[in-house]
């Protein structure tokens, strides 16, 4: 019996060394073909390694974000180097990393079963593979809601100082990482202090549930004058959430529609099971209390005031989601059928995935990358004139070059100082046209890309710019 339960162990360790490997492959798919885009390139320029520390802990905080994904990512490029790559595998990282944390969050929960199915689940999941390629906080985000689960159910087993030290750590790490981590860490708290008076009143655990409380919050101590200025910011770019969004959120967390309508099956089948089940009544209250406190709260808030909840933003709550499904597929008594429905699962999404498909409800696919390069590999010393995001990237990519505004054109083309030949990038084509009729400008060249351009113009003396390049 025993070398049977090490057989065991080693077979789901194999099994989790290949879900590693292949969600490696389908997250660095394409990683590096895709140009960053603004929200990125915000991120990449604000952990420059030659910025401070308090740098980037101000330009991050100033912008409605906690630091810590930033400051990690400022150490990453300390070590790694800076450039648009490097933040791409830090986030890849971060994402494979959730595959074993999920493995044990199924196991601790329920049972090695479900823990190996979630593994898989996370391995193929969507949006956990799209946010992979992005040098944003979500990976980082689903990596501490994670753990946070794990150490709470930790901590309601043993209330001793190693587990309440660990569950502040992490605790603090999830709201220092993204706004939408308060949420879950809220709903925590509040079932701590319910378990510890539930049943007659639990010192021991009560206690535990205060402390953790206050180390969390004291993390929040540097952000305090920040939290209180953004919370109460009523501009916002988010619209407010359409009729569909809880159908999106399910739908983008796995992708394909015959995958989502197996696991919608099989959540459902969890849900009423998990239900009857009296041992875990407690499991069951934490993971739907999470999911629907947070995604309440946000959903209220987006409708009735400011709009802050995206699919994006609930990520946050994909691990309960995965766990449940996990669940689902592990009541499937028959192990050839179950594994048979996993391996359809499996090969559906990493085919939908490897597919390339639409990604337009995450972000607006930008290419600023050429324009760029354009401007490295045949400006020389040509004025550039553009968005400062623009500037931005030629930091990223090691170029010297620095653009100017389109304020500054317009003041050097009336006084006749642009020089004889200059680029401008994402130009209104209206503005060219007035460029050209009354200030004596001619447009050279125009190179169109996905979503961006750039425009090689000439003033009166610029008869030599294509030679010049």
């Amino acid at each position: 019996m025993f070398s049977k339960a090490i057989s065991v162990v080693q077979r789901e360790h194999v099994a989790l060394l290949i879900f590693v490997i292949i969600g490696g492959v389908l997250r660095g798919h394409g990683l590096f073909e895709r140009s960053l885009w603004f929200d990125e390139v915000f991120s990449v320029n604000v952990s420059n390694p030659a910025n401070s520390l308090n740098t980037v802990f101000q330009l991050t905080v100033e912008d409605v974000h906690p630091p810590l994904y930033q400051i990690l990512l400022w150490l990453v490029h300390q070590v790694f180097g800076y450039g648009e790559r490097v933040g791409r595998i830090f986030s890849l990282v971060l994402s494979v990393a959730v595959i074993p944390s999920m493995y044990c969050l199924g196991a601790a929960l329920f049972n090695r079963r479900v823990g190996v199915i979630a593994a898989l689940l996370s391995t193929v999941s969507f949006i956990l593979v799209v946010e992979a390629q992005e040098t944003r906080s979500y990976s980082l985000l689903v990596l501490l809601m994670v753990w946070s689960l794990l150490m709470f159910f930790n901590l309601l087993e043993t209330q001793n100082f190693r587990t309440v030290l660990l569950y502040s750590v992490v605790g603090s790490m999830l709201v220092n990482t993204h706004y939408f981590g308060f949420l879950p860490m809220a709903a925590q708290l509040f079932l701590l202090i319910y378990f510890s008076i539930r049943a007659g009143f639990e010192r021991r655990l009560f206690s535990a549930s205060a402390i953790a409380g206050l180390l969390i919050c004291s993390s929040l101590i540097p952000l305090f004058q920040y939290l209180l200025k953004n919370f109460g910011r009523t501009g916002t770019w988010i619209k407010k959430p359409a009729e569909s969004f809880f159908i999106d959120m399910f739908v983008v967390q796995f992708g394909s529609l015959p995958v989502v309508l197996l696991c919608l099956f099989l959540l459902v089948l969890a849900l009423v099971k998990l239900f009857r089940v009296q041992d875990k009544k407690d499991v069951l209250k934490v993971l739907l209390f999470c999911w629907f406190f947070g995604v309440t709260v946000a959903y209220l808030r987006s409708l009735f005031f400011t709009p802050i909840l995206t699919l994006k933003n609930a990520m946050v709550f994909l691990p309960i989601t995965i766990v449940l499904v996990s669940y689902g597929f592990g009541l499937v008594r028959d192990g050839f059928v179950r594994w048979t429905m996993l391996i359809f699962v499996c090969g559906v999404s990493a085919s939908f995935i490897l597919s390339d498909p639409d990604r337009s409800q995450f972000r607006i696919e930008s290419d600023l990358r050429s324009p760029v390069k354009k401007v490295m590999e045949e400006g020389r010393d040509l004025p550039v004139y553009a968005n400062s995001v623009y500037s931005d990237y030629l930091q990223i990519l090691g170029s010297s070059v620095r653009t100017k505004s389109f304020e500054e054109l317009k003041r050097q083309l009336k006084a006749g100082s642009t020089g004889p030949c200059f680029y401008v990038i994402d130009p209104d084509a209206d503005e060219l046209s007035s460029y050209s009729k009354q200030l004596d400008t001619m447009v050279v060249e125009k190179n169109d890309y996905q979503q961006s351009s750039i425009a090689l113009l000439k003033s009166r003396d610029g008869a030599d710019c294509i030679s010049r390049r």
